[in-house]
């Protein structure tokens, strides 16, 4: 399998990448697609479907590839993967539950091939990306391999996903990948450390929590972020920075703490909004400020994976947490590099609003603050 990113500040300018593509004998059967505005989704689906080439599109503002973070509207990867090693879904929150989108892009993945592995993006923050992800893995296994990060413009969590039929302003886009044909490698890492005592959630609903050892949630993550920051307005609600760089460390029974920021705080109820819901009973623990050593263990996941179990690769997808982006800063170039060195090859890549993948031999899960990639190689 072959590969090439192209960018554009328009589709006029897409249109021109594609036929150079084409003049000099590159012919794609699958367009990956970044753009900042969705108004341009109409027309990239038409020009690649008189192309006969298959969509999959997504919107955000932040996009990157081996060259870097573009400044370009519109990033496209070019793949010329077998059209029988892959299937394209998209399935729409209207009238349906997250928990019955994932079934649904499950049992495409499964009626399609024996062993698929999905790379899924999703749009709409309201919806329950635990949910989502339960659903997934209950049709296609607890074992399937999902990877993936939440699309959209996190200035209002807007936007568009959109295959060459279909488009939407609110449900799942998956890319199935058949794994007997292409073999998949991935893996989601935060690198931040904890800090402090172990906290435990006494009280919530959904994905707010009410009290933090029996104290109210949002007294508890003032005394740790300030009340400069989270603090009450005439609103009765707020937003927390995603770029703060404190995500919450939730344990697990593997060890590995899963990543999930805080998002939005009630004055009102004194309660907190934690990224992919929380449960009574879950326990966690505070961040560290990060350092190098958070982009050093991100690249080295890659340099692992090299080493161990895929020594070439045709491309690479990465799905970076935004807050990563507003944490970092231009540093996060330094990350972006790294990862794209590994094996050198194409790469295409979004500062994401939450990300899939798995964080070891698990199963996978819907985390924050955290990076995950996914490395494809035709067999």
């Amino acid at each position: 399998m072959k590969a090439k990113t192209i960018n554009g500040r328009t589709p006029n300018e897409i249109q021109k990448e594609l036929d150079e593509c084409k003049s000099q004998g590159f012919i794609p059967t699958l367009a990956i697609i970044i753009l900042t505005n969705k108004m341009d989704a109409e027309e990239l689906r038409s020009i690649f479907g008189k192309q006969g080439v298959e969509i999959f599109g997504i919107t955000s503002p932040e996009k990157f590839s081996e060259d870097g973070i573009t400044e370009a509207d519109i990033l496209v990867m070019l793949l010329d993967i077998k059209p029988d090693h892959f299937k394209i879904v998209l399935n729409d929150y209207g009238g349906s539950t997250a928990y019955q989108a994932g079934y649904n892009a499950g049992t495409s993945g499964k009626n399609a091939f024996a062993n698929p592995g999905f790379i899924i993006s999703p749009l709409d923050f309201r919806v329950s990306n635990d949910e989502l992800i339960r659903g997934l893995t209950d049709a296609a296994g607890h074992d399937t391999l999902i990877a993936g990060g939440g699309s959209g413009d996190p200035a209002d969590f807007s936007g568009v996903v959109f295959t060459n039929d279909a488009s939407s302003i609110g449900g799942l886009l998956a890319l199935i990948i058949d794994q007997d044909k292409v073999a998949i490698s991935g893996l989601a890492v935060s690198g931040w450390k904890p800090v402090g005592t172990t906290k435990k959630i006494t009280k919530s609903e959904g994905s707010w929590a009410f009290t933090i050892d029996h104290e109210p949630a949002m007294h508890v993550i003032q005394r740790f972020l300030g009340k400069d920051i989270v603090r009450a307005n005439a609103e009765g609600s707020g937003f927390i920075p995603t770029d703060l760089g404190y995500p919450l460390q939730f344990e697990r029974a593997s060890g590995n703490a899963i990543m999930k920021p805080a998002l939005f705080f009630n004055p009102a109820e004194q309660s907190v909004m934690i990224a992919g819901g929380v449960n009574e009973g879950d326990q966690f623990r505070f961040s560290l400020p990060p350092d190098f050593d958070v982009i050093d263990k991100v690249v080295e996941s890659t340099r692992d994976s090299k080493r161990k179990e895929m020594p070439d690769a045709d491309v690479l997808m990465v799905f970076s947490c935004v807050g990563r982006l507003g944490t970092f800063g231009p540093l996060i170039s330094t990350e972006i590099e790294g990862l794209a060195s590994t094996w050198g090859k194409p790469m295409i890549g979004f500062f994401s609003l939450g990300e899939f993948g798995k964080l070891d031999e698990g199963r996978c899960e819907f985390q924050g603050t955290t990076v995950s990639w996914v490395a494809l190689k035709e067999k």
